[in-house]
């Protein structure tokens, strides 16, 4: 669970965002909506801790929680070892059999060996999908992941966040497709001038 109390963020004075008691539970999908410059990217990485709050409280688990960038961040390298790496960094096993089949699963199980900086940016956003959900997080967090996919593969991703979501994961999503909020969700929230509310 992830449970905010009065937290307030600020740029240059500006207070950008502000929400003053929200929770948010495991097995449950939350969308966030909202137009850009809102205030649901500054959340997400306030959440995934790149930035930090300047008021409030946030209780929950940072190091069982991951965040899927809506810019794709990569080793210099092809596919397969941006898959493999990472998690060779941090001591741990990782399964190329389930890679594969993600690959293949994600049809660019070709582009296994080309160099990252080659791929469309589709395909990078499907690798780096790939990638974000073999972490395994109990808490996954996920900036505009389908932005530059087609429509079959956004709906591979959707299919597989339902799934983490039936597993336990606490899962929460900025996209600026409705439809697609409304077909996966549990709950969906607007944010508008910093503050989150209820659709």
């Amino acid at each position: 669970m992830i449970e905010i109390k009065k937290l307030k963020k600020y740029y240059d004075k500006k207070l950008i965002l502000e929400i003053e008691n929200l929770k948010f539970s495991e097995r449950k999908i939350y969308s966030i909506l909202g137009r850009n410059g809102a205030g649901k990217s500054t959340l997400l990485k306030i959440l995934g801790g790149i930035l930090s709050s300047d008021e409030g409280e946030l209780e929950y688990n940072v190091d069982n929680t991951i965040l899927c960038t809506q810019e794709p961040l990569f080793l210099k390298g092809n596919v397969i070892y941006n898959l493999t790496e990472p998690f060779k960094l941090i001591d741990e096993k990782i399964d190329l059999e389930q890679i594969l089949e993600l690959l293949d699963i994600f049809q660019i199980a070709n582009l296994k060996e080309a160099k990252v900086n080659n791929l469309s940016g589709g395909e990078k956003a499907k690798v780096q999908f790939i990638r974000t959900i073999l972490y395994n997080k109990k808490i996954m967090l996920f900036d505009e992941p389908t932005a530059s996919m087609d429509k079959k593969s956004s709906y591979l991703v959707e299919n597989i966040l339902k799934n983490m979501r039936d597993a336990g994961k606490l899962i929460i999503i900025i996209t600026h497709d409705y439809e697609q909020a409304v077909r996966i969700s549990d709950c969906i929230y607007e944010v508008d001038e910093g503050k989150l509310s209820l659709k």
